[in-house]
């Protein structure tokens, strides 16, 4: 195939900055090339929009010239066999190159036929979309409401209620049935872009828009079904485990498995017309994948139109994953194996694309992470005794086998987490390697893969969920008893008893239940039991015996999630505001998942706001000349320090003042300390329920712009809600303080096993760097949400003396570095008088 040349100009909304041209430059290059790139742009530099204009570019090019390079070859083949038969070389030798010629003929002919199919029918969906923008209420015409009848579990009522709760047969499937199913077609290139949350890739689609490729791309979002589902007896539920589980049940079909003459279990076939969700209709959800490939929707615009289909949008996205371009996802949905494959997400050869990857790595261990507690355990236990116990003579000799050994290694993993152990001193937390702990708590025998793969087949979790439902109170069973005289006697005793049975009470602990049961308990065991079937070596097991009894999952390396991302895809992209220490993305994360270091490239720029339009200031003491320094054992000796300090600010600064706090503990503290003072300006708080930020952002922004006072100030924590992914720009932000190191619990046993595996993995220091860079990549997110365009202006203040050491310094990003001035209270707040002073008089 031939090489792409770089253009010499990009589309883009508008003339690019020179760092924007230069991005999308090494952007498109290191696309063509199949690289992993390291990209850092500071927040603010429109890199998003350079993102997606540079790769959608190459995009558009690398389809277009895949194309044309195949007609270039078919031309090329055809003139050898002409020239072959005008030759009067051997015969035999004529006609082996011939048909070497003919056969490599029709191979690019079947692939040119396979892309030709594939753009006829991109023209049919663009014609559609022509009539589409004529007249769009044809498309969305408001159907009849499906009115069920629904029961208290928002289920349909049904006869077959036991049935629903039975497993279903488990056989295994040779993998080549299914092979005749999938078609030989053509799959262009594709761009999957990823973010952390749901509104950061809502940002990406409002960029699309802005962008010239907006009338000419296809771009969906995928979302869980939480985020997409419009049955409000399903989203009902909330809890996001709940609403898989309900909504995989309403698809079951009404039939039954029937089986073979040799005694196989046929598969059943899957039918929406037998499923019990009034959403789930094959012809609705094929109207509503067209529509959101027609135009650029997010998911708010996706459930609007599924509303009015009554299309379902969470099938629809995946559908239309396969004709689109560009695919949003959230970070876990392509870096977590398993739910890239429920996704039928297909890497290999396409690009992947993750921004605000500063924190890639945390982010990837969290996926990975595994908790079970002893509640859960207990629940988990004595639902699935009494599943048995009801229906064990229906269970199949394999099933019932799986459920024996699921019940064994539950109580041998409760049994181990309630064993009294000696608590040394106030160490309330062992660690434990992998192959330690499966052997300590008896499970060492037993095939987890095996059993994993039982309970995703037959979705016992549902099925035992459903159970506990319909039956409170597992632990007490009906069994029946067998036929005899005594028993014939009992039953005819007047108890109004309809047969004879007997209470058998499942054993329990002695002491008092808990009063809820969780939600779901055999989930989270059997997210336990996965983690326990990843590499020995980079795993540990937490045992908390403290308060909450409860075992968790540690991955110290990561990047062995990621091996499969570097292998399959053709290029990868990590981008982020701040990426620093590069070398951490390109040791830990690429090289540790297998790629070559020679197919690496980093790209860095500066920040489009010139070095007079920010003022960071580290403030190594308070007005009486006191150090400023907030570690643990100090920080509440500062209290007087930070009233005086944002007395002192709002003084000076008129806008908005972003204050950041090490955690929330420390933030309730200070506002103890300081709501009784007059500021001149209302002070607002961040919450710590997510539903609450909206509120609390909102009511910031009328007080800046449509108070009097024109100003505010909001008290924020490193690491919340509002330090990352959120603008501060122009007056929300014209000062953002920094109070302290936001250092994590150095003594927390999970850190301490991470820096302890990064020293003898890395070497002697490794784990403390780690450490740092943890503090400093918080750091750098607050510092980031202030300046956003070219002309805006800030005041940054670091408030700790440690910010002044060298190092420290350096971890800071360039273009805080090059204004960078370290101070006392007194100089610190004379130069920010001068310079809010300079930016209120009108430019010459």
């Amino acid at each position: 195939m031939n090489h792409l040349n770089t253009p010499e100009e990009f589309d883009f909304p508008f003339t690019p900055y020179n760092i924007q041209d230069k991005f999308m430059r090494n952007l498109f290059e290191t696309l063509e090339n199949r690289k992993f790139g390291i990209f850092e742009s500071p927040t603010g530099t429109g890199k998003s929009l350079s993102i997606l204009c540079g790769a959608l570019r190459w995009l558009k090019d690398y389809n277009k010239n895949e194309f044309e390079v195949i007609k270039g070859n078919i031309s090329e083949a055809n003139s050898e066999k002409d020239l072959l038969k005008a030759s009067k070389d051997d015969w035999i030798a004529s006609q082996a190159k011939e048909i070497s010629i003919t056969r490599k003929l029709n191979e690019l002919k079947l692939e040119s036929d396979k892309i030709e199919n594939y753009y006829k029918k991109i023209e049919e969906l663009k014609k559609k979309k022509k009539k589409y923008k004529l007249d769009r209420s044809k498309y969305l015409k408001k159907a009849k409401n499906v009115e069920d009848e629904v029961d208290e579990f928002g289920e349909k009522k049904s006869d077959n209620l036991e049935d629903d709760l039975l497993l279903a047969e488990i056989v295994d499937v040779d993998e080549e049935e299914n092979e005749d199913e999938i078609e030989d077609k053509y799959a262009p290139v594709k761009i999957f872009i990823c973010s952390r949350t749901h509104s950061q890739l809502a940002q990406f689609i409002g960029e699309i828009n802005k962008s010239p490729f907006a009338k000419d791309v296809r771009v969906v979002t995928l979302g869980s079904r939480q985020n997409y589902c419009i049955n409000p007896d399903v989203n009902r539920l909330k809890n996001i485990s709940l609403v898989n589980e309900r909504c995989l049940d309403l698809q079951k079909s009404q039939g039954k498995a029937t089986k073979k003459e040799e005694g196989k279990v046929v598969k059943k076939q899957k039918s929406s017309s037998n499923c019990k969700c009034p959403y789930y209709k094959q012809q609705t959800i094929e109207e509503l994948k067209d529509v959101a490939l027609l135009e650029v929707c997010d998911i708010e615009d996706l459930i609007s139109s599924g509303k009015e289909l009554k299309a379902c949008p969470y099938y629809a996205s995946r559908k239309a994953v396969e004709d689109a371009e560009v695919v949003l996802v959230p970070y876990n949905t392509i870096l977590h194996k398993a739910t890239r494959e429920a996704n039928g997400i297909k890497l290999k050869n396409n690009v992947v694309i993750i921004d605000e990857a500063h924190n890639l790595l945390e982010a990837m261990a969290q996926m990975y992470s595994a908790e079970v507690t002893s509640n859960q355990l207990v629940h988990a236990q004595q639902q699935l005794k009494g599943y048995k116990a009801k229906y064990s003579t229906r269970f199949s000799s394999q099933n019932l086998l799986c459920i024996n050994q699921l019940i064994y290694i539950i109580t041998a993993l409760k049994d181990e987490l309630e064993r009294d152990v000696e608590i040394k001193g106030d160490i309330k937390t062992e660690i434990s390697t992998l192959t330690s702990f499966v052997l300590t708590a008896g499970i060492d025998n037993y095939n987890m893969f095996k059993l994993i793969k039982f309970a995703k087949d037959s979705k016992i979790s549902q099925k035992l969920h459903s159970f506990a439902i319909k039956f409170p109170e597992p632990e007490v069973v009906k069994k029946e008893v067998k036929k005899g005289v005594s028993n014939f006697l009992k039953s005819i005793e007047p108890k109004g008893k309809s047969k004879a049975v007997e209470e058998i009470k499942i054993e329990t602990p002695e002491k008092p239940k808990p009063k809820q049961a969780p939600s779901n308990p055999l989930l989270s065991v059997i997210s336990f039991l996965e983690a326990l079937t990843y590499s020995y070596e980079d795993g540990r097991i937490l045992i908390h015996r403290g308060d909450v009894k409860k075992y968790q999952f540690l991955l110290l390396n990561p990047s062995i999630h990621f091996a499969d991302v570097v292998k399959e895809a053709r290029s990868v992209i990590v981008a982020g505001g701040t990426m620093k220490p590069i070398s951490e993305f390109r040791d830990r994360l690429f090289i540790n998942a297998g790629a070559e270091s020679s197919r690496i490239v980093e790209f860095s720029c500066d920040h489009i706001i010139p070095p007079k339009n920010i003022l960071p200031i580290i403030v190594t003491s308070g007005p009486a000349e006191e150090k400023l320094l907030f570690n643990f054992d100090n920080r509440r000796k500062m209290g007087l320090n930070v009233k005086l300090l944002l007395q002192e600010t709002c003084r000076k600064v008129k806008g908005g003042i972003v204050v950041f706090f090490p955690s929330y503990k420390y933030e309730a503290w200070i506002w103890d300390q300081v709501k009784n003072m007059k500021f001149g300006r209302p002070v607002f708080r961040e919450p710590q329920e997510s539903g609450s930020v909206d509120s609390v952002l909102d009511n910031y922004h009328k007080a800046i712009y449509k108070s009097d006072c024109k100003s505010a100030m909001l008290f924020s924590v490193v690491g919340g809600k509002l330090s990352e992914g959120l603008n501060f720009s122009d007056d929300l932000g014209r000062c953002v303080i920094v109070v302290g190191m936001p250092y994590a619990n150095i003594y927390a046993p999970d850190l301490k096993e991470k820096m302890s595996f990064l020293d003898k993995k890395e070497g002697s220091g490794s784990g403390n760097k780690f450490y740092e860079n943890m503090c400093m990549k918080a750091v750098n997110q607050c510092i980031g949400r202030a300046v956003r365009h070219k002309d805006d202006f800030a005041s940054v203040l670091l408030l700790d003396e440690r910010y002044a050491r060298q190092a420290t310094k350096n971890a800071l990003p360039d273009w805080i570095k090059r204004s960078l001035r370290t101070c006392k209270y007194d100089e610190a707040f004379i130069l920010m008088d001068k310079f809010f002073t300079d930016k209120s008089k009108p430019e010459e």
